[in-house]
């Protein structure tokens, strides 16, 4: 897979000058970021975005690990073809028009199958959006170049495989446009004639930039296999099938050819062998970037949390899922209980959940940090494991300090999981920030909580 990830050269069979077509997108993304020689393969041009263009990629002369293809379905063989002859060992072929359009598609397939065989060669896709890599700046794709020219694309510890290639652009789109997490790598793996999650997942669980993997599936060839490997794993796997239904496994057939199996034995096995199964596409993020944090905090043996909230009725409702997840609304001690009492009124009795308002009304001049001094207090207990904090942006008299609660979760060796409404600009930058100290943020109490109960429950440390 190093010629996929790691290509020394890389060569683009359908590089055009036209910028509204997908072959000139892949030349722009590579020159922005990749930082060996590229060589844009089209007989019709000599130079393309100021690089020579080669009449074949068998005239290249530079080392070339890695060919994107491009081009015409029925062109696609032949230039595998060339590719082999260049003793190109990586080809990812982004061009659709193969299995997912019906019998002379599927004929095309077969007909590249034999030849990767034959010749020596991997091949990733067809029917796929390629490769992006955020950690090295590699954009493998012919997603739009001017999303990537803002710095958004933010560097992070989550990777993931998607079957589907407009879901993947998709994926990035939102992630880079909420700042809700930051992305390692992203492969687009479309019809996966030969490239599959069983080559990926093993790279990627021994790549130093992935902690966490997240799969998108509409099929699984190699079953077996593949849930042996993610047994063996020692980084936490994320999955969404795709096809769990009929209506949802006839589209999987027409989208990427994919036969879908019976759902309930696939979450089975899924459990059985230690991933976590995820039931829409944000689940599945939130779910892998709340599991990366256990780089920072591995999480205690329990599942015992504290609720810190401004608002009782959120904290009647936080409590409702908390214990619908198997999780426990910690029995605060009576030291704790005493300790926080410090901070409220008098008439103001406390209890888990803990309703801060009347605190935060009482100390409104600022004085004292009542978010951070009510989170040490309880991250202070022996019975409490993890805190669910509320938090409300936009208020000039809710103090947040993210800095501050970050260094409480190292010192504490504790999680700490945040619920946030607010103002969207406000909102927007406060996860920003939470990201950068490592501190989960979630829009829902009910997601919020879901995450929580991965974090404790998934065997990973």
């Amino acid at each position: 897979m190093d010629y996929f990830f790691k290509p020394r050269g890389v060569a683009v069979i359908g590089a055009t000058t036209n910028p509204f077509k997908g072959g000139n997108a892949i030349v722009k993304n590579l020159i922005a970021g990749f930082k060996g020689p590229v060589y844009p393969v089209n007989p019709r041009y000599d130079t393309i975005e100021g690089l020579r263009s080669y009449g074949s990629v068998t005239e290249v002369e530079g080392p070339v690990d890695l060919a994107i293809v491009f081009v015409p379905a029925p062109e696609v063989p032949s230039a595998v073809s060339s590719c082999i002859e260049k003793g190109i060992r990586g080809v990812m072929i982004e061009s659709g028009g193969f299995a997912e359009t019906g019998p002379e598609g599927q004929a095309l397939q077969e007909r590249l199958v034999s030849l990767a065989r034959e010749g020596g060669v991997r091949l990733w896709g067809p029917n796929c959006m390629g490769l992006v890599d955020a950690v090295n700046g590699h954009v493998f794709s012919f997603m739009d170049p001017a999303a990537f020219q803002k710095g958004l694309l933010q560097p992070g510890r989550v990777s993931l495989v998607v079957q589907s290639g407009m879901l993947s652009a998709g994926f990035l789109v939102d992630i880079m446009t909420h700042g809700v997490m930051g992305i390692s790598k992203v492969c687009s793996v479309g019809n996966k004639i030969d490239v599959d999650e069983c080559d990926l997942l093993p790279w990627l669980l021994e790549d130093e930039d992935t902690a966490v993997v997240g799969l998108y599936l509409e099929s699984v060839v190699k079953g077996r296999l593949f849930l042996d490997i993610m047994r063996q794993a020692r980084k936490p796997i994320v999955v969404l099938t795709g096809g769990r239904s009929r209506a949802g496994a006839k589209a999987a057939m027409s989208h990427t050819a994919s036969l879908a199996g019976n759902s309930a034995i696939i979450s089975g096995a899924l459990k059985q062998a230690g991933a976590v199964e995820a039931r829409d596409f944000h689940e599945m993020m939130d779910l892998c970037r709340t599991l990366a944090l256990k780089e920072r905090i591995p999480p205690p043996r329990g599942g015992r949390i504290a609720v810190l909230t401004f608002s009782g009725g959120a904290g009647i409702v936080s409590s409702d899922f908390i214990e619908e997840r198997g999780l426990g609304i910690a029995d605060l001690s009576e030291q704790t209980k005493a300790a926080l009492k410090t901070l409220f009124p008098e008439w103001m009795p406390v209890n888990n959940p803990v309703d801060l308002w009347p605190a935060m009304e009482r100390h409104a001049s600022g004085k004292i940090n009542v978010l951070a001094r009510a989170l040490e207090m309880v991250f202070a207990d022996p019975g409490v494991d993890g805190a669910f904090m509320h938090c409300f942006v936009g208020n000039f008299r809710i103090h947040v300090d993210l800095e501050e609660m970050a260094k409480l979760c190292r010192q504490y060796k504790k999680p700490l999981f945040i619920w946030l409404l607010g103002r969207r600009e406000d909102a927007y930058r406060f996860q920003c920030e939470a990201r950068e100290h490592g501190i989960g943020v979630y829009r829902e109490i009910g997601r919020a909580v879901a995450c929580m109960e991965a974090f404790f429950r998934s065997g990973y440390r």
